[in-house]
């Protein structure tokens, strides 16, 4: 099957809470790649204010935002699955606007490749959650069903860190 057209692949809900359930963040949340909102109302549901802005329009947030071309930080935190494809693009912009404390949705495998080892060498994550149990991430134009093949973990950053990460599970 082929990928949907701009990566939207909504979070499941249960993927943020058990994010919430282990990590804090202080002040305001930015979900810069927000879809339908199912991570955004999950942070709210847990008292967080969320800004939700998205390039493309599914129903919620500000569109038309494009994260990799923001000059402004919209709030101290980030929290997010970005596109796949831009996902390395998205943690460097989070570094180049100075976020206090960002959080990215990705696979597992997003660990592996000769190129990013040298980026998390000199960018480790403080921490990588890893999703005991495999979540089904469905096109976001196609209704959740099923199980989940693929393994994903959260990648959690806090500015200036650079010590090794913290592996562990959820």
């Amino acid at each position: 099957m082929a990928r949907q057209e701009n990566d939207f692949y909504p979070t499941p809900p249960e993927a943020t809470q058990l994010l919430l359930d282990n990590e804090t963040f202080e002040g305001m949340v930015w979900e810069c790649a927000c879809g339908d909102g199912a991570m955004a109302n999950v942070l709210e549901e847990n008292g967080y204010t969320v800004v939700a802005t998205d390039l493309n329009y599914y129903d919620y947030g500000i569109p038309g935002k494009d994260f990799l071309n923001a000059d402004i930080k919209l709030a101290p935190n980030v929290c997010t699955n970005p596109p796949f494809k831009v996902a390395q693009e998205f943690i460097q912009k989070c570094m180049d606007l100075e976020v206090d404390k960002f959080a990215m949705f990705l696979r597992l495998s997003f660990l592996e490749s000769v190129k990013r080892r040298s980026f998390f060498q000199e960018n480790p994550p403080v921490r990588v959650w890893v999703m005991s149990k495999r979540l089904t991430l469905w096109r976001g134009d196609e209704e959740r069903a099923g199980n989940g093949i693929t393994p994903y973990a959260w990648f959690v950053w806090e500015k200036d860190n650079k010590e090794r990460p913290v592996l562990w599970w959820l």
